[in-house]
């Protein structure tokens, strides 16, 4: 842990994110909370935030007389969240050494300690687990060769095994870790499925996008695109723009992504989401959403929608399009989420390689018997794998003095 914190130190003379890192842990202050009652969930990112989220929300509901205090490992979460209201402290997690791990937990005290996904410190959990506190994980989703499971990761396994409880996503985590000696578990599903329903069913109005889809057109959104999402869209772009109101989201919000689309879809009425109102008389062919935050709400207006990022590493969100009921569209690179997955062995959701099965899976969902199908796997699969956060909850509330 010395040596990677050195990496990001010196990383942080040339890198933002790195720089963000260093400074946000030198300048916060840790409260000294020892007298109040505290719950602690710690994230990672943003992404688990989101997993995490429906379950600290519903606790500050429960029991408001409680001090809610969020950490993030990574600056993109904790900056993203500066003012979000329902947490009274939003902190870096201190790098996981003994001394940082022991001060940290002394100040905050948590009485419940929660954990997102598979963020595995050893010294935060051993000093935990000696305090006799309820720590949990939640959203735990593994397969049998995470490197959990190696052998240098022994020590971290054994302390796995005294957490209070893991909460798994599906029946295979909860089967790999009872293979390992667990008795601590119970599968409870994917808590963002719970928030991304509340998401879909929270009104919401859009000026600009309702300007732009005004026509008799359907709606394909394109969300968190990169590069290669970009030249196979590009390379049917003009069956494309005869058919739908084509509106596309970059995952960065960079000049070269920006630019990157632009030259790909030159010849055509590009309009950029920030520039504001849209009116008919401006025969906008593709609109260009250049700001964070709106991509899960504006899923609402589509009728189709494509994911970006299975050409890369892996696909993004697939569940906040299918939170609308919407087919979803995506690259070959989606083995991690199984929604996808599981959705694809239902003909819910759509993997492609290439632009001429995306022109395929389009004219296909032009059959509407075969979109109401699709409709109704997706609806199905919400239903069949809502209120994880519920339970979770419940839990929690038993451990509650």
């Amino acid at each position: 842990m010395n040596i990677y914190a050195f990496i990001i130190r010196f990383t942080s003379l040339f890198n933002r994110k790195a720089k963000l890192w260093v400074k946000g842990r030198k300048i916060q202050h840790i409260p000294d909370l020892v007298t109040e009652k505290v719950v602690w969930m710690h994230c990672s990112s943003l992404g688990e935030f989101e997993q995490g989220r429906p379950i600290f929300e519903k606790l500050k509901k429960y029991r408001p007389d409680y001090i809610y205090v969020l950490t993030f490992f990574s600056p993109s979460g904790h900056n993203a969240l500066i003012n979000y209201k329902i947490a009274d402290y939003i902190l870096y997690l201190p790098t996981d050494l003994p001394k940082n791990a022991k001060k940290f937990i002394a100040s905050i005290n948590p009485e419940i300690s929660i954990f997102v996904k598979y963020d595995f410190w050893y010294n935060y959990l051993k000093i935990l687990n000696d305090t006799k506190h309820t720590v949990i994980f939640i959203s735990v989703l593994l397969n049998k060769n995470h490197r959990l499971f190696k052998t240098f990761n022994k020590i971290i396994l054994f302390q796995l095994k005294r957490v209070t409880k893991i909460f798994t996503q599906d029946e295979a985590t909860l089967d790999i870790l009872k293979s390992h000696g667990f008795d601590n578990v119970e599968k409870a599903g994917d808590s963002r499925i719970d928030r991304v329903i509340e998401i879909a069913e929270t009104k919401y109005t859009d000026s600009i996008i309702e300007g732009f889809v005004s026509n008799e057109k359907k709606v394909l959104i394109c969300g968190s695109t990169w590069e290669k999402d970009i030249d196979i869209l590009s390379g049917i772009k003009r069956k494309l723009i005869e058919k739908y109101n084509l509106i596309i989201a970059p995952h960065e919000l960079s000049d070269k992504q920006i630019n990157y689309i632009s030259q790909k879809f030159s010849g055509y009425n590009i309009h950029f989401y920030s520039k504001g109102i849209i009116s008919i008389k401006d025969k906008v062919d593709i609109l260009i959403v250049d700001k964070i935050g709106i991509l899960s709400r504006i899923y609402r207006y589509a009728y189709i929608s494509y994911i970006g990022g299975g050409f890369g590493k892996s696909i993004h969100n697939t569940l906040e399009p299918a939170a609308y009921i919407i087919p979803v569209i995506f690259g070959p690179n989606y083995k991690r989420f199984t929604e996808a997955t599981h959705l694809i062995l239902k003909k819910s959701f759509f993997s492609i390689d290439d632009g001429n099965q995306l022109e395929e899976i389009l004219l296909s969902l032009d059959n509407k018997d075969f979109y109401n199908e699709v409709q109704k796997g997706i609806r199905n699969f919400l239903e069949k794998n809502k209120n994880a956060s519920l339970q979770i909850v419940k839990y929690l509330e038993n451990q509650m003095l």
